[in-house]
């Protein structure tokens, strides 16, 4: 698969980009863009920004994927998603990455049905078709967050489906939220059963 792959990362206490962008190496992904919220105008235009960028100068790309500037990945995850994608039918998402309350007992891709209720944008692979209906349909919403609340609720409006996938094969390693420097203290923000960097799923 044809991929375009961008970082998003913003000021915080300690920065974990080099971190990421490594991990990302590692897993297959050896050329992804970063796009620098140095301004601090929010998390959401950042993720648009990011968005629009990677689709306008990689038209070939099949699919994006946009992630956040404090994750691991699993060794080998461009060709396990190469492999396993898409699952569904008219797909907005498919998530690598599980917080601990969206685990199921069942290993793969699992449909979540949470609209505003989304959580967890850190590593979001999206088919180009759904990359661009989100532009043309959220593309001039001003705020400054919640980027998995709106394109949840996007999702479920258009009746597309949100796939994330147990076991995580990608973990949320920062400790602080990078605008807002509140400590790390929630399940939602934390997979409970990565696999590890070292494994290959």
């Amino acid at each position: 698969m044809r991929w375009a792959v961008g970082v998003t990362t913003a000021p915080r206490p300690l920065s974990t980009l080099r971190l990421a962008t490594t991990s990302l190496e590692r897993a297959g992904f050896a050329e992804a863009q970063v796009f620098d919220d140095a301004d601090r105008c929010g998390a959401w235009p950042n993720w648009l920004h990011a968005l629009r960028c990677l689709l306008r100068q990689h038209p070939d790309a099949e699919a994006v994927l946009i992630c956040q500037d404090d994750i691991v990945c699993c060794r080998g995850l461009r060709e396990y998603l190469d492999r396993t994608l898409w699952p569904g039918r008219a797909v907005a998402l498919c998530s690598p990455y599980c917080p601990g309350p969206y685990r199921r007992a069942q290993t793969g891709w699992h449909e979540q049905r949470r609209g505003w209720a989304l959580v967890g944008a850190l590593c979001w692979a999206l088919p180009r078709r759904a990359a661009e209906a989100v532009l043309d349909d959220l593309g001039e919403v001003r705020a400054r967050s919640r980027i998995d609340a709106r394109v949840g609720r996007w999702a479920a409006q258009t009746r597309r489906t949100v796939w994330y996938h147990t076991p995580s094969l990608v973990q949320h390693v920062g400790n602080r939220n990078s605008a807002l420097g509140d400590v790390l203290d929630t399940k939602l923000r934390c997979a409970v059963d990565f696999v590890g960097e070292n494994r290959i799923p």
